[in-house]
């Protein structure tokens, strides 16, 4: 892996070729997904994180696993589970031989699994929030804190998370805090019928994809993405969304009577790159509303808090967050 620094800057053109040939790369792979590989390839493009939710069977660890073959990544993959540790993740100080003197000991320090440019975090949600709350200074700051030493992470990172909602048993719901550093939730649903049937013909053990010939212009893509033509009106609205979402800030009826809490700021940061990453893979030279709407949903449910309201009217966070979308005018 080359480090980011020394990558080539390619043109907006060159990033949206690699960025469409990178999705039908994965479409070989999990099929029936479209907007999900989408969505997938926007988080790519915006250098930024994704929590992946959906239930078993539904090629979340599959999607991950190739996008990280398919991107040349140095990958690790961590099993969340309730006996997990920071260290197991994060690494530590440890004991090992000089190798200049065997009978002398030395204190070293042993890297975890983070220090990778691809991180798959299964099942994040059975890990308890100790453990959890490992990833926040790497998944923000792209560095990790040991015993008052700074560890910097490899240039690129990406953490990819997975999480089935449908156990509670043995589970631990994310922080709002771990929650507002994934740039997007990108939730999977069962495929169409024919997809399922195409599916069904697969074999037990399938090969992962090999890499992506285009996937260096994707490293540097964060520098194209930014350079997206946004109009200040699109801004504006993009702003307008977020605060919305605010009961204390929100002109909305259903954001007062269904939200405890709303977005960060952070989220219209998330929601102005996920826009822009949005119209360049779709090859479009300016960011419109249908770029906005099209990543809202996927920027904005998770960082949306339900009141005891609105989960006693069994109302979702999709369902409130679609409609803020739809009532705010952008």
């Amino acid at each position: 892996m080359r480090d980011m620094n020394s990558l080539a800057v390619f043109s907006e053109q060159e990033v949206s070729r690699a960025a469409k040939a990178l999705a039908s790369h994965l479409s070989q792979k999990v099929l029936g997904q479209a907007s999900v590989i989408e969505q997938i390839v926007v988080t790519v493009l915006s250098g930024g994180h994704a929590l992946l939710t959906g239930a078993p069977g539904v090629a979340k660890t599959t999607l991950v696993r190739n996008l990280a073959t398919s991107l040349g990544c140095g990958y690790k993959r961590i099993q969340f589970t309730p006996d997990l540790t920071p260290f197991d993740i994060l690494g530590g100080d440890t004991i090992d031989f000089d190798p200049e003197n065997a009978e002398r000991k030395r204190i070293v320090f042993a890297p975890g699994p983070i220090f990778a440019p691809f991180l798959l975090a299964d099942e994040i949600n059975r890990a308890s929030p100790r453990t959890q709350s490992a990833l926040l200074e790497a998944m923000q700051e792209r560095q990790v804190t040991l015993n008052g030493k700074t560890q910097t992470l490899p240039r690129p990172f990406y953490v990819f998370a997975t999480q089935n909602p449908i156990e509670s048993e043995g589970t631990f719901p994310l922080p709002e805090a771990q929650l507002d550093r994934f740039l997007l939730n990108i939730e999977i649903s069962y495929p169409d019928f024919q997809s399922e049937v195409q599916v069904a013909c697969l074999p037990g053990v399938v090969e992962d994809l090999s890499s992506f010939s285009g996937a260096e212009r994707l490293y540097s893509a964060r520098i194209c993405v930014e350079g997206v033509t946004m109009s200040k009106s699109i801004l504006d609205g993009i702003v307008r969304i977020v605060r919305n979402t605010r009961p204390r800030d929100s002109q909305l009826s259903v954001a007062k009577s269904f939200l405890e809490y709303g977005a960060s700021p952070r989220a219209s940061q998330a929601l102005v790159i996920a826009s822009k990453a949005c119209a360049l893979l779709r090859g479009d030279s300016e960011v419109g509303p249908e770029h906005v709407l099209s990543v809202g949903p996927a920027v904005l449910r998770h960082r949306c808090l339900l009141n005891f309201k609105a989960m006693s009217e069994k109302k979702t966070a999709n369902a409130i967050v679609d409609e803020i979308l739809s009532e705010t005018v952008l």
